[in-house]
């Protein structure tokens, strides 16, 4: 009995902690390092399908270490028909043993190459419109079977990622962009204040980028706007590969995006920006069978403590580093630096102070 209730109360702190995430990589985050504590399967996936989007998201984890791999996406269609069907007796975030599906669905319905993964449970996660969501996991890694303490905190944890994963996904959305999926103006003003609170309290210091295609205009007047809607897919998804998680990256709208990088300093930030001024010159598009040249202007600004410093005051300290690259031959870098009366100097020590 002590067992029990000492078993409940550690489910009852982690579901607190749990319902507290707004996005979906801190929830999934958080519950693999509680996992951890428990039992470690040899692969976990988690299948999700965002509302207004196509495709799926997936978070893949061997030995609950995130590694770059994916599912076939089929095997999320097939179980979200399956477990639609029988929405009237799933119990949402409930552990379904992967056995009980091989006998119930077509013989081929599993690849040999998926079995061999060794799937041991499935997790159906249902919200208003059915299933969004389809975790599996597999046999432990120790070889053991679940236990059923293990299965009380899989039935407790996953019920409640269930709701807190559609709130997640819906609260996204209203912070996103939808042609680019990334981040929105307003959020990011947000993550502004927040690094500023964060440096004068903590001194820990971000930089701003702002990121502009280079003759933009060309893409839609010569090959039409879905030309150009490619260019900003392409560029929002190299970004998402460059920056960390902890960074946020948004578009500003039209041609123009955005990076806050945490825990930074000049040299990082010029790094980064270089490193994605680059990446940027290697992306490979194609229309109508020509290749597409793409190339970007960067400016940057460190974030200071100085007196009176806003979002709007660093925003206009690295446009005016962008300014610069682009009167100075475009596809390059421009970092703001702000020292003594607030002079500016740009990276390679050319004065930006008199250019206006």
């Amino acid at each position: 009995m002590k067992n029990e209730a000492r078993e409940l109360n550690r489910a009852i702190a982690d579901i607190s902690q749990l319902v507290s995430y707004t996005q979906v990589d801190s929830m999934i985050g958080f519950l693999i390092s509680k996992l951890n504590d428990y039992f470690v399967p040899e692969t976990l996936v988690f299948m999700i399908k965002p509302p207004r989007k196509n495709g799926l998201r997936q978070f893949y984890y061997s030995d609950l270490k995130k590694v770059n791999k994916s599912l076939d996406a089929k095997y999320f269609y097939i179980l979200e028909k399956y477990f639609d069907n029988l929405a009237n007796t799933t119990v949402n975030g409930y552990a379904v043993p992967f056995g009980n599906l091989v006998h119930e669905l077509p013989k081929d319905t599993f690849s040999d190459d998926f079995l061999k993964l060794k799937p041991a449970l499935v997790i159906p996660l249902l919200g208003i419109g059915g299933v969004y969501a389809i975790i599996y996991i597999s046999v432990k890694n120790d070889g053991s079977g679940f236990s059923a303490n293990e299965m009380f905190y899989i039935h407790r944890m996953f019920s409640v990622l269930a709701v807190t994963m559609q709130n997640g996904l819906h609260y996204e959305i209203s912070i996103t962009e939808p042609k680019t999926g990334l981040f929105t103006y307003d959020f990011f003003l947000t993550r502004m204040d927040e690094a500023i609170s964060n440096l004068r309290r903590y001194n820990r210091h971000s930089g701003m980028l702002i990121i502009d295609i280079d003759f933009f205009k060309h893409f839609n007047d010569t090959y039409g706007h879905l030309c150009g809607d490619r260019v900003l897919v392409a560029l929002a998804t190299t970004l998402r590969k460059i920056v960390r998680e902890n960074d946020c990256v948004a578009r500003f709208g039209g041609e123009e995006f955005s990076i806050l990088l945490t825990e930074c300093d000049e040299n990082s930030l010029w790094s980064i920006a270089e490193r994605i001024r680059l990446a940027v010159k290697d992306i490979v598009l194609y229309e109508k069978d020509q290749k597409l040249s793409i190339t970007i202007s960067v400016g940057g600004c460190l974030i200071h403590d100085i007196k009176g410093v806003t979002p709007n005051y660093v925003f206009k300290k690295a446009d005016k580093a962008l300014y610069y690259s682009k009167q100075h031959g475009r596809n390059r870098t421009t970092i703001y630096s702000m020292g003594f009366l607030d002079a500016a100097k740009i990276k390679n020590g050319e004065d930006l102070s008199e250019e206006g």
